[in-house]
């Protein structure tokens, strides 16, 4: 019975310790601007060399960014972002802005046709003008 108990215990053990150590960390390779980490109830700045666990809460400040690498990987967390840092490390690659090239051709054949653009008040008024008989 003592064996029994004593495996289990074992196992128990054996099953906590991989399940913290499976869920990584992450080295802090550069930072920008202010970013602060969650530790005991309270926020600290983030330094280059540090190392975060995965479920780490991280806040970036507006204008600041975070580089985190898991050994494997790198990832940039971008300004005004909080979360745990799996989380925003992980969803690097489906946010942000994509950026559009113009070309001379681009450009050429869309102020050569017709225009589509946003009306302006100026462009309204300049229809609006069409529709009214002015006297002279």
């Amino acid at each position: 019975m003592k064996l029994i108990k004593t495996l289990i215990i074992g196992m128990v053990a054996f099953f906590a310790a991989a399940s913290l150590f499976a869920a990584g960390s992450y080295k802090v390779e550069r930072v920008t601007g202010k970013v602060t980490y969650e530790a005991n109830g309270e926020w600290k700045a983030v330094a280059v060399g540090q190392e975060l666990v995965a479920g780490t809460n991280i806040n970036t400040a507006l204008n600041s960014s975070l580089v985190v690498s898991d050994g494997s990987s790198s990832a940039t967390i971008k300004a005004m972002q909080k979360g745990a840092i799996e989380t925003l490390a992980s969803a690097t690659g489906s946010k942000g802005l994509k950026k559009a090239t113009l070309s001379k051709n681009n450009v050429a054949k869309k102020a050569s046709g017709s225009q589509s653009g946003v009306a302006t008040a100026s462009s309204r008024a300049s229809e609006a003008k069409k529709d009214l008989e002015w006297d002279e």
